[in-house]
């Protein structure tokens, strides 16, 4: 015991350093006591949490399994931007009363093809198209709901909203041939520009997730078709998937009966090297819309939110072509444009004339006037085939045929029909865009036989 006197009072301390040393071990147990409870809690976590988490991701992809198809694909004759061959690619299930498989339209293809799906552990079997959608990378295929198995499910679909940056995601198909398999990542974005509007996630997608679904590990619903992958040797998972919420609006429109097809839309946008997410207008060839140059289409109306992209644009649109209004800034003025637009030709519909090699098409594109171009081009050129030896390549557009010129399919069949029953030859004058030089423009002629004369389309029907 310590005694400190003063002039007015004694001061008693009792035993200093024990006191303090009390103190400090009563703060040392404080804090022992705190770890213990946050490493009771973390180790709460990680014996609760974690296999819950782990379960719920091994449910989700067990699902994904039951409702995910494998397809191959196989092209003999095709159109423009499809390839000739055999490509493999993932679907999934969406509605088995109706037997509908959702997958994307590079899958499918554009081009007349053949195409077949099979569920896990199970045999292939033929499946036909139902719709392919001429803007959007998807497709629906259709096979008899006799051939779903009876452990199918359908693919639950998160029709009403997209995730935020951050929400863990799965990935499910058959990369590189490894069939019915999963990877995991994280929404990265959703990219911008007049043409974004796509997820983008770093849940590796490769060569035979195309097609397959992009999963909520939250609530196992399909948010996503898994589309693209950045085509660069220094990617790092950079991929990207269309948005279901587009998708969706187009199942419905098809359930209703109502087209679904997105317009033919004859704007040009401004391209924007700062990715504003603003749709300025370039150019408008429409007849129908009193669009100026400089105007900044905000939305459509009826459809709550505005548009920032093209992709959005359409997606309001679908179902309404005969009758809406655009939100447009003109200066610095807000206005109401009522438009009324037709929609674009549904790729089931493709049709083509065949001969010697060539397939010759229809092709569209928006400023198609600016070059004063004809409406048939040459889609495909067989390899080692008659007009291949002589020159003729792709993406080249027909003026004439033996001095006449044609817009319609079926009477270019028969023009050329009658040339193949007298053994003649056609003389057809083609231009194309130029290399170099200074012309725009290429023109020339070729002479060819009409030998395996035939027309094809997208209903299977390859010949007259």
């Amino acid at each position: 015991m310590l005694f400190i006197s003063t002039p007015n009072r004694t001061v008693i301390i009792r035993e200093p350093y024990t006191y303090i040393t009390m103190m400090c071990v009563m703060k040392n147990l404080k804090r022992l006591l705190l770890k213990l409870k946050l490493i009771i809690f973390f180790l709460i976590i990680t014996i609760f949490s974690s296999p819950n988490a782990n379960a719920d991701d091994e449910r989700i992809f067990k699902e994904a399994k039951q409702y995910t198809v494998e397809i191959r694909t196989r092209v003999e004759i095709p159109f423009i931007d499809d390839e000739k061959g055999a490509l493999n690619g993932a679907g999934f299930l969406i509605n088995k009363k109706r037997g509908w498989i959702l997958t994307n339209a590079h899958v499918s293809t554009h081009s007349p093809s053949a195409s077949k799906i099979a569920f896990f552990d199970q045999d292939y079997q033929q499946a036909e198209k139902v719709y392919v959608d001429y803007y959007l990378d998807i497709a629906i295929l259709k096979i008899p709901s006799s051939g779903i198995p009876e452990a199918a499910k359908e693919a639950k679909l998160q029709c009403d909203s997209i995730p935020s940056i951050g929400h863990p995601v799965g990935a499910f198909g058959h990369p590189w041939g490894y069939s019915f398999t999963g990877t995991r990542g994280i929404i990265s974005g959703v990219t911008l520009g007049i043409d974004g509007g796509m997820l983008q996630t770093d849940a590796p997608i490769n060569k035979g997730n195309s097609g397959g679904p992009l999963i909520s590990m939250k609530n196992g619903k399909v948010i996503g078709v898994n589309t693209a992958v950045f085509d660069d040797d220094s990617n790092q998972n950079t991929n990207f998937s269309e948005r279901i919420d587009h998708v969706c609006k187009i199942l419905q429109l098809l359930k209703d009966g109502v087209n679904p097809s997105p317009p033919k839309l004859d704007i040009i946008f401004q391209k924007d090297i700062e990715n504003r997410n603003k749709l300025i207008i370039a150019k408008s060839y429409s007849k129908n819309i009193s669009i100026k140059e400089g105007d900044i289409i905000l939305g459509v109306n009826g459809f709550l939110s505005d548009t920032k992209n093209e992709r959005e644009l359409i997606h309001a649109l679908r179902g309404k072509l005969n009758n809406f209004s655009f939100r447009v800034l003109r200066g610095k003025q807000n206005m109401i444009i009522p438009g009324k637009l037709i929609p674009h030709k549904l790729v089931t519909e493709y049709r083509g004339v065949f001969f010697s090699g060539i397939l010759i098409s229809d092709h569209w594109a928006r400023d198609l006037d600016d070059f004063r171009l004809p409406k048939f081009s040459i889609h495909y050129v067989e390899s080692g085939s008659v007009a291949s030896m002589e020159g003729v390549s792709g993406m080249e557009y027909v003026e004439t045929f033996g001095g006449q010129s044609f817009d319609d399919l079926d009477k270019l069949y028969n023009y050329l029909q009658g040339l193949n029953e007298t053994n003649k030859k056609v003389v057809i004058k083609l231009k194309s865009f130029a290399g170099s030089g200074e012309t725009f423009l290429d023109y020339y002629e070729i002479s060819l036989p009409v030998v395996d004369l035939k027309f094809v389309d997208n209903h299977g029907n390859i010949g007259k």
